[in-house]
């Protein structure tokens, strides 16, 4: 506000302050204001005023006669009501002013803030509801491990894991022998190398040989979802993140569930389903551990 204005305003408070506190008095209430949008549209009938705010007649005949009364609206006919001319210009300053102001401002980016909060969080409720999701129980095992670590790990600990396993033809038998994987450790940011480490599911009795150590892998609850490797591989996410998007939405589906959260005590997993295929033709299986949530006794 200029010099001008605050003089301007500092006389017209200053003198005709009780004038202005009544008029203000008149406008402030939801139900005037209420009456006053129908009636900066057009003209209105005191039955349509009744329709459109709900109020009772003697109610309704109150706020318009202290309206009428402060000169912010006129009855031109008996049951016929309009704004009147100083209404108008009172009303559209009062709208431009608050239009201006820093509260209003605030305010409304706040409600926008929430309102693109409240779009999000139904988007992802959505890709969530679209997402297909199993829980399973998942026996403790034996399993053997073998692990690299480079640029292209997961290649690279497969070719060790591929040169123990298919001689044996433990490959021809995923169902007693399936494969597990996951990062270890997970790809920092800049850096191109990182860890992969696979496991195969063996007897108890299994010892281990040479690079292919013997483990003891926990079981417990997993949600589990799928994707096709090499169609995620392509997306921009996985290119921007370096992570699966189908892994984000599984911690999501759990996130949202009301019975399960997520058990960081236990490795995620992904189960290939046809290990040695090519990229583009590789299944995995997404293995989050989770736990049920334990109610409040």
């Amino acid at each position: 506000m200029n010099e001008m204005d605050t003089e301007t305003a500092w006389n017209v408070i200053g003198k005709l302050g009780k004038d202005v506190a009544h008029v203000l008095s008149a406008i402030a209430n939801e139900k005037r204001l209420q009456i006053l949008t129908a009636l900066l549209h057009r003209p209105r009938l005191f039955s349509e005023l009744r329709e459109l705010t709900g109020l009772g007649k003697t109610a309704l005949s109150h706020h318009l006669g202290l309206l009428v009364r402060e000169g912010v609206i006129l009855q031109k006919s008996r049951g016929r009501y309009e704004v009147s001319p100083d209404g108008q210009i009172m009303l559209t300053a009062i709208s431009s002013a608050y239009l201006e102001t820093q509260h209003r401002q605030e305010l409304h980016s706040v409600r926008t803030a929430r309102w693109i909060e409240r779009i999000y969080a139904e988007r992802k409720e959505k890709e969530v509801e679209d997402l297909f999701v199993q829980v399973v129980e998942l026996e403790p095992m034996r399993v053997a491990s073998v692990k690299s670590f480079s640029a292209t790990p997961e290649i690279d600990a497969w070719e060790k894991m591929r040169a123990w396993a298919e001689p044996q033809g433990l490959l021809e038998d995923l169902d007693n022998h399936p494969v597990f994987g996951f990062n270890n450790p997970n790809p920092s940011p800049g850096q191109k190398e990182y860890g992969y480490e696979f496991w195969m599911r063996m007897g108890t009795l299994f010892k281990g040989e040479g690079e292919i150590e013997a483990k003891d892998a926990d079981g417990g609850l997993f949600a589990i979802t799928s994707c096709r490797l090499g169609d995620e591989l392509e997306s921009e996410y996985t290119k921007e993140h370096r992570f699966l998007d189908p892994w984000k939405k599984l911690v999501e589906w759990v996130i949202l569930s009301e019975k399960y959260e997520i058990d960081e005590s236990r490795q995620c997993l992904e189960k290939t389903r046809n290990p040695g295929s090519p990229v583009a033709e590789v299944v995995l299986d997404l293995y989050q551990p989770i736990k049920e949530i334990k109610k409040a006794s």
